[in-house]
């Protein structure tokens, strides 16, 4: 992680617990019509940036859980610094998990706040892993994890890896190879599609 993106001493309230980085949450509404970069970015609404646990706090109390939010809203929570845009990241790539909207409405609540818990507290030991989004959809709630470069498998294994343990007790995420689509079988209720989105860059 480079030092400036780094929180340190005097950033902070002093009665405050520090984070590792400051992130930011964004949010926005999908449309039927494709957006370019810059249509996109006006359409894009900041709701503040934290850099300590309890500036996250003050912020996530504010925010509808996944099963209140209205159908085609996203919630996006990435770094200080980076814009939550595919051309920010043009080696990137991303996990993404769909959960049935059938399902249990606490259980997509759970997993959203595990995964921003989990961001802010640099769980997956990983400095690009950028940002995380949450989806809502007609039929299904997508969460997605973004990193910044996917040049490295052993880091794209790593996120795979780590999203079993973010998860609810029993839930596979599934191979972290890219994969078009790679369904597992989680309960009777959901059902989970994993798959790799983005460009293979040759190592």
């Amino acid at each position: 992680m480079t030092n400036d993106l780094r929180v340190v001493e005097g950033q902070y309230p002093a009665t405050e617990t520090p984070l590792e980085t400051a992130w930011t949450l964004w949010y926005d509404k999908k449309t039927s019509d494709r957006k370019e970069s810059e249509q996109y970015m006006q359409g894009l609404r900041q709701l503040g940036s934290f850099n300590t646990i309890e500036g996250f706090y003050r912020h996530y109390s504010y925010l509808l859980r996944p099963s209140d939010l209205p159908r085609d809203h996203n919630v996006l929570l990435f770094r200080k610094g980076y814009r939550p845009m595919w051309e920010e990241f043009p080696e990137g790539g991303c996990w993404i998990i769909r959960i049935k909207r059938k399902a249990s409405q606490n259980f997509v609540n759970r997993m959203w706040e595990n995964l921003c818990l989990a961001f802010i507290g640099e769980e997956f030991e990983l400095p690009d892993v950028v940002g995380c989004v949450l989806s809502t959809r007609l039929k299904d709630d997508v969460l997605s994890v973004w990193n910044l470069t996917n040049r490295d498998n052993s880091a794209r294994f790593r996120i795979g890896e780590k999203l079993k343990e973010v998860g609810e007790p029993g839930v596979r995420v599934g191979d972290s190879l890219p994969k078009p689509n790679f369904r597992n079988e989680l309960h009777a209720a959901i059902k989970e599609f994993v798959k790799w989105k983005g460009r293979m860059v040759d190592t």
